[in-house]
């Protein structure tokens, strides 16, 4: 059957879907641009990134300013900083690798002329070397010294006396003797009573004195400065080796509750053990390039084997960064308090690098030193 022709077909327009996709980028463009500098305003700029956080986001601990900026308000924390107390179990053993024998006779201050000591000198039938005491515990020095302290309060002066000490530390070490000084460091009857910076205050609020002498304070850094001072010029001088006496601090009465005052603020508590153990690191890390050998004495038993909370020393400490270890003792007690410090000495001979300085006697030791006084 043919198909009704009577009607006239038109023909389609084609519609250009393409303008749909263009105008749908053009409005998402521009509402991007209308949230870019509308939201600006909740924008929260931290170190770690941007957040932007809108009023109906707006978290308790953040509030809006005059100008329309938001600010984070936190919370209170309570916080506290501990300090601990240094510790020196890790400090490594450096020293003590040069420490020869050591057979000496001490010569004390009040006998350090050049006669007695080229008298001393011409003794040495078994020993090998003199101590001589050049800084005693009255604070006064046997040798003319250009520390500003020193001259300053009037404990040094160039004099005879000081010229024939010289003289005779060039003798000794001429015969091949080796010599050895020995300072007191924290006791001083001078210096601390002329000037009260350097002094240890009593509870009285004056410096702190008992039947030893006169205290320094081992924190102040002008009294370890002037301990490293003096070794520098006693080893200019000569001497071989030089022994930090009376690295200790005073035993305080815990039955009057004494206490004394230090005039120097730190961080973590202050007590005797690191009072000392940081003076002798100090003064050992400042003369790490020394000329000679540097030692210390200790003075109790308790401190052969750890720290003694009374006088601050400590052996085990001490023989990681001195030379030497000297300690006053007696044939019946010295086998006992060698086999305490053995264990301590990883660098060297121990019976090199642990003097006993002994009153009337020899000990059957490579080393010793013999004060010479007179029997009862």
């Amino acid at each position: 059957m043919a198909r009704n022709k009577k009607f006239y077909k038109g023909k389609r327009k084609r519609k250009n879907y393409t303008v749909i996709p263009v105008v749908a980028v053009m409005l998402i463009a521009v509402v991007v641009i209308v949230l870019f500098y509308g939201m600006q305003k909740y924008a929260v700029i931290t170190k770690e990134d941007v957040a932007v956080e809108l009023p109906y986001m707006k978290k308790d601990n953040t509030v809006i300013d005059e100008y329309g900026h938001e600010v984070k308000v936190f919370d209170k924390v309570e916080t506290t900083v501990t300090f601990k107390q240094r510790d020196y179990s890790s400090v490594p053993q450096v020293a003590g690798k040069n420490a020869g024998e050591l057979r000496a006779i001490f010569v004390s201050a009040g006998e350090a002329t050049k006669e007695k000591i080229l008298e001393y000198d011409a003794r040495l039938s078994s020993g090998n070397a003199l101590v001589i005491e050049m800084k005693p515990r009255e604070g006064n020095l046997k040798w003319y010294s250009s520390s500003i302290l020193a001259q300053s309060y009037g404990v040094s002066s160039e004099s005879q006396q000081t010229t024939d000490i010289k003289e005779a530390v060039a003798t000794v070490k001429e015969h091949g003797h080796y010599i050895v000084a020995q300072i007191s460091c924290c006791i001083d009857n001078m210096l601390p009573s002329r000037s009260t910076s350097v002094a240890l205050t009593s509870m009285y609020g004056t410096y702190y004195t008992n039947d030893l002498g006169v205290w320094m304070d081992p924190y102040n850094m002008n009294v370890r400065n002037y301990i490293v001072e003096l070794v520098g010029e006693l080893y200019d001088m000569g001497f071989d080796e030089v022994v930090l006496a009376d690295l200790r601090h005073p035993e305080l009465d815990k039955e009057k509750e004494e206490w004394v005052f230090y005039n120097r603020d730190m961080s973590t508590e202050q007590d005797p053990v690191d009072a000392i153990c940081g003076f002798a690191v100090y003064v050992a890390d400042k003369l790490a390039d020394r000329k000679g050998l540097l030692s210390a004495y200790v003075d109790s038993v308790r401190s052969l084997v750890k720290a003694d909370e009374a006088t601050g020393q400590n052996a085990v400490l001490f023989f990681k960064i001195f030379d030497r270890v000297y300690y006053r003792t007696d044939k019946y007690t010295y086998t006992y308090n060698f086999q305490d410090i053995e264990s301590s000495v990883t660098v060297g001979n121990p019976h090199d690098r642990f003097i006993p300085v002994v009153e009337n006697y020899l000990p059957e030791n490579t080393s010793w030193v013999y004060i010479d006084t007179e029997s009862e």
